[in-house]
């Protein structure tokens, strides 16, 4: 019997709220696959964050003067400077609720071993972060960790391709159905976010489930559902469908919504094997 074989890329996305800082730093919960779908390398505070396969990010929570690093002058998403009048801000520094600042400074943050990302404050102590590149948090800000191109190199993520990337295909035939799941955030633009986890028939034969953890925009879920009953007709049997797929150039793949139009139809921001 023939049946349509489905193809899932990797894009890593993890996200938690701020951290009050301890000694001019502050240390995030460490990424593992579960809670966000990558390992990150390790990084010293003299490694160009532009060499990295992912970004930092950080959405204000609440208005605090004086925390952002002198470096960082415009918005991740508006692309408006920050000491603009109209936009509200009062100096370059300041942080507003809403703003978005990406942490591109070289010593902006440090990764140990364990996983564990350590911001530093803009200050010029510290183990990481200076005046230029920290950021000083507070427990209402937003951080994210987000995927920003395939890892498929030597060392990169904790286990090679078993830590920031990994792809995968199933046959249609082992597809068991789509669970929506409770997600507790939003992405760092302020979109809402919702979680569904597509179950498939264990690649292994272990009898439990392998699970393709989705993240997605909010209110998408019947439309995936739909999606993956468009694949499951779509009459393809000489090569797999690419549902998701993010490249060593950083370059996203999208199926798309039960039309499969080939665009992100379902907001699509975070895609990992559980």
């Amino acid at each position: 019997m023939k049946t349509t074989y489905v193809y899932f890329g990797a894009k890593g996305y993890y996200q938690q709220a701020g951290v009050a800082p301890t000694s001019n730093v502050a240390a995030l919960t460490a990424t593992t696959i579960a809670n966000g779908g990558l390992l990150l390398k390790s990084k010293a505070n003299t490694v160009a964050t532009n060499t990295l396969d992912y970004r930092v990010i950080v959405r204000g929570g609440d208005q605090v003067d004086d925390v952002r690093g002198t470096d960082y002058t415009t918005d991740f998403v508006t692309g408006e400077l920050f000491n603009d009048p109209t936009t509200g801000d009062k100096n370059q520094d300041d942080k507003f609720i809403g703003s978005v600042t990406e942490l591109t400074g070289t010593s902006a943050y440090i990764v140990d071993g364990s996983q564990v990302l350590t911001i530093g404050n803009n200050v010029s102590a510290g183990t990481a972060g200076t005046t230029a590149t920290g950021f000083t948090m507070t427990t209402a800000d937003k951080v994210f960790i987000e995927q920003t191109k395939s890892g498929f190199t030597v060392g990169n993520g904790a286990t090679g391709i078993d830590g920031i990337s990994g792809a995968y295909v199933y046959p249609m035939t082992n597809f068991l159905g789509a669970n929506p799941v409770a997600y507790a955030g939003s992405h760092w633009d302020g979109t809402a976010l919702d979680q569904t986890d597509l179950h498939f028939v264990n690649h292994d034969g272990t009898g439990t489930d392998d699970i393709i953890r989705v993240i997605h925009k909010h209110g998408k879920f019947v439309d995936v559902c739909k999606t993956f009953e468009a694949i499951n007709n779509c009459g393809i049997y000489h090569k797999a469908v690419t549902f998701y797929d993010l490249d060593i150039n950083g370059v996203e793949t999208f199926l798309g919504g039960p039309s499969l139009s080939g665009d992100n139809d379902l907001g699509i921001v975070g895609l990992w094997r559980v």
